[in-house]
């Protein structure tokens, strides 16, 4: 079997990616390949308030037709500065105009564009960050809810199974030369197929995060070790981050002065119905099975008798570990012999001063003056995930932000009032990806490869990861062997 072009992932990279080709090169017989399920069957039990199972060996979190956009959650467009490494990759006109193409296509499907945010703070909301040492970084955001997470993702599947070929439980296995394009090995449900093409692109996001590294090295791709980041997610009651995420959905702060490690936020789940916290179970990706977090944004969510929860991680640089792998290999080591691999909680309190929280997660929950998310805990010293240079790193970055958080909600709370208010859950990893040498059309130099979104290790977000596939896509619409009529059948079977 031939194709002009694999595409192994239909996230937001691998969709934009399929789009860009067909919209320039309607004739292009164009393959994409999915290891996950149909995006109307991509339940998470932890969602329902079940135990983690896995699904089968296929997340459904980051696995499935939309990848990171999992229908039934909302998400958040952040567009440029934010994912800033792209300008610099890109040049910054050409990452803008990227940035305007995906901006446009995600939001297609919508019958009125989203609102614009996180730009043009209010004067309170700059002064109660900077009063504490912290620059908040302004870039323009969208969140989307729920409805209309599902309709891009149903006008998206609508606008291009006519026009490519999408296979589901189907993982790209195995890529050589072959010629002037790939022999690549695909695991479907009914076995190994093998087939060519002249063009395969990686758009595998964190369904990948090691196959993808494994299969670049095989191929002689020069590779560069990740910058990894390590942290925890907090968990409280939605009314304390209201006030900042309704103005910054996507909260990013910039520390003032310089200290030897800084900290970072991550997926601020903040609005005004605050957002879930998700488990990412990467199976045995990393050997032994483990379990990481993420945070979703929500809109749509209804208070039961205790009020929503909202979440934010914040994340700062190992330290003391050695190379990435090692790095890697040694945080999960002790996150295996804390928890089993599995996410664990304890109170704030807790966390800042190296104690166990008493009781079990089923007394603690009840305690909480908020409805928490997910029921998957287990109680534990979280704080023993990190080194002592990260503990500290993590602890004073938290009373900075939460502390201007709070002044500038005007709440009377401090952050000590909130002990036993907020829980702190682990772990959160970031930047698990070795960065391969691409080109501005993201393809591997000497190879037809192009490697695009998260498996890049340039930026991550929907809005980047689009911009990524749109380049990679119009490099091969106009390449040498698509350019000009194409005459070959498209191909429309689901699978």
């Amino acid at each position: 079997m031939h194709k002009h072009v694999v595409i192994a992932g239909a996230g937001p990279a691998g969709l934009a990616c399929a789009r860009a080709i067909t919209m320039e090169q309607p004739g292009a017989d164009v393959l994409l390949l999915e290891a996950g399920r149909p995006y109307r069957h991509r339940p998470c039990p932890v969602d329902k308030g079940f135990a983690c199972t896995g699904c089968a060996g296929v997340c459904n979190v980051v696995s499935g037709f939309g990848g990171s956009m999992h229908y039934g959650d909302g998400a958040k467009l952040s567009l440029l500065p934010s994912g800033r490494r792209l300008s610099d990759h890109f040049g910054s006109e050409r990452a803008s105009d990227l940035c305007a193409i995906a901006f446009d296509w995600l939001t297609a499907p919508l019958d009125l564009r989203p609102d614009i945010l996180g730009q043009g703070l209010s004067a309170g909301a700059r002064e109660a960050f900077a009063s504490n040492g912290l620059s908040i970084r302004e870039y323009p955001v969208a969140v989307l809810g729920e409805s209309d997470l599902r309709r891009v993702i149903e006008g998206w599947h609508t606008q291009l199974t006519p026009a490519v070929e999408l296979w589901h439980w189907s993982e790209l296995v195995g890529a050589e030369p072959e010629g002037a394009g790939m022999s690549v090995a695909v695991r479907t449900a009914d076995g190994v197929r093998h087939l060519h093409t002249d063009h395969l692109v990686l758009a595998t996001g964190r369904r990948g995060v090691t196959s993808t590294a494994r299969l670049l090295h095989q191929l002689g791709a020069e590779m560069t070790e990740p910058d990894i980041s390590v942290g925890v997610r907090f968990e409280m009651a939605a009314g304390l981050l209201t006030a900042i995420g309704d103005e910054h959905p996507d909260l990013k702060i910039t520390q003032l002065e310089h200290l030897e490690n800084k900290t970072k936020t991550f997926c601020f789940c903040g609005g005004g119905n605050g957002g879930r916290v998700k488990f990412t179970n990467y199976g045995s990706a990393f050997g032994d099975p483990v379990i990481t977090l993420d945070g979703h944004e929500t809109t749509e969510r209804v208070a039961g008798e205790r009020p929503l929860a909202a979440n934010f991680g914040l994340l700062c640089q190992v330290q003391g570990r050695g190379t990435a792998r090692q790095a890697r290999d040694s945080f999960l080591a002790i996150y295996r012999k804390l928890a089993r691999g599995r996410p664990f909680t304890q109170t704030l309190g807790a966390f800042l001063h190296h104690r166990d929280d008493a009781g079990d997660w089923a007394g603690l929950r009840e305690r909480l003056p908020f409805q928490p998310s997910v029921r998957d805990l287990a109680t534990g010293r979280v704080d023993e995930l990190f080194t002592g240079g990260e503990h500290t790193s993590l602890a004073t970055g938290f009373e900075r932000l939460m502390a201007s958080i709070l002044a500038h909600s005007s709440t009377p709370s401090t952050v000590a009032d909130l002990h036993d208010q907020v829980i702190v859950i682990g772990p959160e990893l970031e930047f698990l990806w070795e960065r391969p040498q691409i080109d501005t059309g993201c393809r591997v130099p000497g190879l037809p490869v192009y490697t695009v979104g998260d498996a890049a290790g340039i930026a991550q977000g929907i809005v980047q990861a689009a911009m990524m596939g749109i380049a990679a896509g119009q490099a091969i619409a106009r390449s040498r062997d698509l350019a000009g009529p194409m005459t070959a059948p498209r191909g429309s079977g689901l699978r």
